[in-house]
């Protein structure tokens, strides 16, 4: 990861019985929200399950800028609505800005020295 580098990671938990539906979703992610997702500055985004839990992590430039190019964007919106079936909890496309993606505090981190 770069200096300049922001990363934010967030866990959503999923429905068990949903969690087949939760991954086919993600065969198709609709071309609108990766859109987004590069006008937002996203350098790379991944998603790791493990039974009812998925673990996201977005690195980009900017996490403001890239919050500022999701808010409002009615497709990304419809697309979290689509995905919030399958979960328990996780992103709130509903939720006010702030509140709306769970990020978690990064309480920890090691980097060898060169």
């Amino acid at each position: 990861m770069a200096d300049d580098t922001e990363r934010a990671v967030y866990v959503q938990r999923i429905d068990p019985d949903q969690r087949e539906a939760y991954v086919d979703a993600h065969d198709d992610v609709p071309e609108a929200v990766t859109d987004a997702m590069d006008r937002g500055g996203v350098e790379e985004f991944e998603l790791y399950l493990r039974d009812d839990i998925a673990v996201c992590i977005l690195e980009c430039a900017d996490l403001d800028a890239y919050l500022a190019a999701v808010d409002g964007d009615e497709e990304v919106a419809e697309w979290e609505r689509y995905t919030g079936q399958f979960k328990k909890e996780g992103v709130d496309a509903d939720a006010d800005p702030e509140s709306g993606i769970p990020f978690m505090d990064c309480i920890w981190r090691f980097e060898p020295e060169e």
